[in-house]
């Protein structure tokens, strides 16, 4: 095929090169050989596409048949549909006899338009034209400075009831690619360099570097997991935006599993499965937030399962977060499940004291929120589950100082947030502290009547007669009789043993389904209460 169409080489898998063979196989081999082979030249700016022309027929004849397969070309190309600007140069075209409607030298004033007199029909080209939207168009002449007068004429994306979501659409997926890359990134919302780092989320931090400076790598895939609020997304946002400054000539897409769902279905209704294949499978780095969206969906899933396999197998990084391990995501395929532990399973558990400090601290500084550190702490003792009870805290301190135009006091800040400090005394039924202790050790109720001595079960069995002792008036044969019907000296042994573990926070260790899990007494104990009054 004659490439007149490029200015420069043609590099195989170029944008430019991919932007031809989609626009070929959309308008057909025939048309495509009439129009743009022989009577275009594409060039590709900083926010549109340029398409130089010989004459004004052929400007207006492409802007108006074929605006919209240039703008569904290069939605799919570049990721979203860009402005498109004809340029009407006889030069580049002069010596060249095959051009259509080619015939004597073409005036590009603005009064003189080239009409052929005679032009073969393209078959199937008119008739096809059914359900054409109009084309906004604006002619605009200039001097190119060696006494040339070339014709601008720019052409606004037509409308178009099936379109899908642009890079810029903040509610669709944010696609980063050579040529979108600057409004992409733009998009992403958090940054590594502001993400606080403890013990909690050491191990994700670092490897979310890692993958960024060698994706691909040893960490393919990466899967992210913790409990809503811990900073999951901070992470894979702070990766997309890293990773377009490390690699900026590398595709990447950012996306929900529900933003993957709806694109998945929206191309099966528009029979364009091979175009969301193309678009999904040729980047050199996806990541999936919320992936637990998927369960449930097996056609879903096993298209996701044939996007995985297609970009880890070429050495390509997939990245994934989501809020549970995926051995205990619910309604998920073996064969998913089984890629997604191949690799690198990384857990985020909540943030110690000394971090929700940080912090608050952190967001203090970011919001020019003038607060005592008095306050940070106690608003860090009251709030353990998730930062974004943390924000929220902070965010009602702030509008407090706004109102009294100074630093908030603690007395000020306990009046103010005073439905924590009601939450934190407010009793708990022994059955919502049985339940509660189950979930977080990952016991069913069975295990923890059983008379099984094993680490976990034992430790958890012991936390949970100390909860029920502490937050409720049950005597201790009361306690035995409920927790398995065992000896009251059980449940004074236990209590004891908790009490010794608090009064020095040591650091109590079980084993889980999913590892080794480590936590300080007092944080644990104050986890399970908090988690216990969220189910009143």
């Amino acid at each position: 095929m004659n490439r007149l169409i490029l200015d420069e080489p043609a590099v195989t898998g170029s944008p430019l090169t991919r932007l031809h063979d989609v626009l070929q196989a959309k308008i057909g081999t025939q048309r495509y050989e009439v129009w743009f082979s022989r009577s275009a030249k594409f060039d590709l700016r900083n926010d549109w596409l340029e398409i130089n022309v010989p004459n004004d027929f052929i400007c207006e004849w492409i802007g108006t048949h074929f605006s919209r397969p240039i703008q569904e070309a290069t939605h799919e190309v570049f990721g979203s549909s860009m402005p498109v600007k004809f340029n009407v140069v006889p030069q580049l075209f002069e010596g060249r006899t095959d051009l259509v409607g080619a015939g004597p030298p073409v005036s590009t004033g603005p009064s003189a338009l080239h009409k052929p007199k005679a032009i073969a029909p393209v078959p199937g080209l008119v008739n096809g034209l059914a359900g054409r939207l109009p084309v906004q168009a604006q002619i605009k002449s200039k001097s190119n400075g060696n006494g040339a007068t070339t014709q601008t004429k720019s052409i606004t994306p037509p409308p178009t009831a099936d379109r899908r979501p642009q890079t810029n659409d903040p509610s669709g997926p944010i696609i980063g690619e050579p040529a979108t890359a600057a409004v992409a990134k733009a998009r992403l919302r958090h940054d590594l360099t502001k993400y606080v780092v403890g013990v909690s989320n050491q191990l994700a931090h670092n490897t979310m570097n890692y993958v960024c400076e060698f994706p691909g790598g040893q960490y393919n895939p990466l899967f992210i997991y913790g409990t809503c609020g811990l900073g999951k997304t901070h992470l894979l946002q702070g990766l997309c935006r890293k990773f377009a400054e490390a690699h900026p000539t590398r595709r990447w897409m950012y996306l929900t599993g529900e933003e993957f769902t709806n694109e998945y279905v929206t191309s099966l209704r528009q029979n364009r499965v091979d175009q969301f294949r193309r678009k999904m499978r040729d980047l050199d780095l996806l990541v999936i937030d919320d992936v637990h969206f998927l369960a449930g969906k097996r056609s879903t899933q096993e298209e996701f399962l044939h996007t995985f396999n297609a970009i880890e197998a070429t050495g390509r990084q997939v990245v994934m977060a989501s809020d549970a391990h995926p051995k205990h995501i619910q309604e998920f395929s073996e064969s998913l499940i089984n890629r997604f532990i191949s690799g690198m399973v990384v857990r985020i558990d909540p943030p110690n004291f000394s971090m929700r400090c940080d912090i608050l601290q952190r967001i203090a500084l970011e919001r020019r929120i003038n607060v005592s550190n008095e306050v940070i702490d106690w608003i860090a003792k009251r709030v353990t589950q998730n930062v974004r009870e943390l924000e929220g805290a902070l965010t009602r301190v702030q509008a407090l100082s706004r109102l009294d135009s100074k630093s908030p006091g603690i007395d000020t800040v306990a009046l103010a947030l005073g439905d924590i400090d009601r939450q934190m005394v407010a009793p708990l039924k022994p059955e919502n502290i049985l339940i509660s202790v189950c979930h977080y050790f990952g016991l069913d109720n069975k295990e923890l009547m059983s008379g099984r001595r094993q680490r976990t079960i034992s430790l958890a069995r012991s936390v949970a007669m100390f909860l029920v002792r502490k937050n409720s008036r049950l005597s201790f044969p009361e306690i035995a009789a409920k927790l398995g019907k065992r000896n009251h000296s059980t449940v004074i042994s236990a209590c004891r043993r908790i009490e010794r573990a608090l009064s020095r926070n040591e650091k109590l260790a079980w084993e889980s389904s999913i590892g080794d899990r480590c936590d300080e007494a007092q944080e644990l104990i104050q986890r399970l209460e908090e988690s216990a009054r969220a189910m009143a």
